[in-house]
């Protein structure tokens, strides 16, 4: 009985480490949906600050040139964010697997202490019965 326990107690850990990596991964997968967001709002002001066409003064080309460089640097760094976000989210998925096939043999384990005790019970009848019918 004190093996079961102790089982269905690092069960119930695995289960809980489990649920709060799946959070944690719910998390992730909206922050990359955000930047995600946030690279196309760049790349389309980036291609908005481009005039064809249109005369311009040399002030106003120095200024969307200084302009698009930084949303240019912007947009590099959403990109590593992105890229980093992405192998946070991969290490993310592993440890969820990891935690799912640990739990798996946990209950392994507690389906066979439970099996094996109910066959202890089933044999100490078993023998009470036979005690009872030989008196």
């Amino acid at each position: 009985m004190a093996k079961y326990k102790i089982f269905e107690l690092i069960y119930r850990h695995g289960k809980t480490k489990k649920l709060k990596t799946q959070f944690e991964l719910s998390n992730m997968n909206k922050n990359i949906e955000k930047i995600r967001k946030l690279e196309t709002d760049l790349t389309f002001n980036i291609e908005e600050t481009v005039e064809t066409g249109v005369v311009q003064t040399s002030h106003r080309a120095l200024i969307n040139s200084k302009l698009r460089e930084k949303m240019i640097s912007q947009k590099e760094i959403v990109e590593n964010k992105i890229e980093f976000l992405m192998t946070e989210k991969i290490h993310l998925q592993k440890l969820v697997s990891s935690h799912e096939r640990k739990n798996r043999k946990i209950l392994d384990k507690l389906n066979e202490l439970n099996a094996e005790e109910r066959r202890e019970k089933e044999l100490k009848e078993f023998d009470r019965d036979k005690l009872f019918q030989k008196k």
